[in-house]
């Protein structure tokens, strides 16, 4: 099972373009995941690139980094490698790829099995109401997460608390983070930074950045580089 398998053919303009490197480090999986998935052919890169010195590179799209995310954030609340590709596969069918329509989704674990629905299936999907002291309970393992998918495709993608300073647009910049509103790179600010460079110093070079926004792509950077750190 993969998922860029199921996936529209779309104009590559609109399906992004990450190594897998890169699609590891976004989605804040670490490499030998990746690569044990890959072995599996859970994931698999099915995205091609040509280079300025015509050499063709493989690597994933925007959707399948989004789905590498669920995937691990599934796998942490202790749901089965099998069913969470299968709750990305239902997801994928009943609501196509990440988008706003997502914010209506919730995944219940019944048994063995896992649904992917919205409130006004339950009765359709046949999950029963569980009581406790009279009182009920929905026990969804994944839910609240989709909301902000509402404003942000890439809400997934980016921690909550660096929402407002970078953004990952698959219709720029190949789909690297970049700092919110701009073109820019993180990774160039990044760079930057490494290089010494002080956040008022990068502001004096990009005056329409706050500085605030800078400071906030610095701490991005570097919690992709140590998620666990953070």
């Amino acid at each position: 099972m993969t998922t860029d398998t199921i996936l529209k053919k779309i104009e590559r303009k609109n399906l992004g373009f990450y190594t897998s490197a890169q699609a590891s480090r976004i989605a804040l999986i670490p490499h030998w995941t990746l690569t044990n998935w890959r072995r599996n052919g859970i994931i698999i890169p099915t995205v091609t690139w040509v280079d300025e010195f015509y050499k063709e590179h493989i690597g994933h799209t925007f959707d399948t980094v989004v789905f590498m995310r669920l995937l691990r954030l599934l796998r942490d609340k202790g749901i089965s490698l099998y069913n969470a590709v299968t709750a990305m596969q239902q997801l994928k069918q009943r609501f196509g790829s990440p988008n706003k329509s997502w914010s209506r989704a919730k995944l219940f674990v019944n048994g063995k099995h896992i649904y992917v629905y919205e409130d006004r299936d339950k009765d359709k999907w046949g999950v029963t109401e569980i009581t406790r002291y009279n009182q009920r309970i929905e026990e969804f393992v994944f839910g609240e997460e989709f909301v902000l998918l509402k404003q942000r495709a890439d809400a997934l993608l980016i921690p909550e608390r660096f929402i407002n300073f970078v953004e990952i647009d698959p219709v720029i910049q190949n789909g690297l983070p970049i700092v919110l509103g701009t073109k820019i790179l993180t990774s160039a600010i990044h760079e930057l930074s490494i290089q010494g460079y002080r956040p008022n110093d990068i502001q004096e070079m990009y005056p329409f950045i706050p500085e605030s926004r800078i400071e906030g792509v610095e701490d991005y950077e570097k919690f992709l580089d140590n998620p666990n750190l953070n």
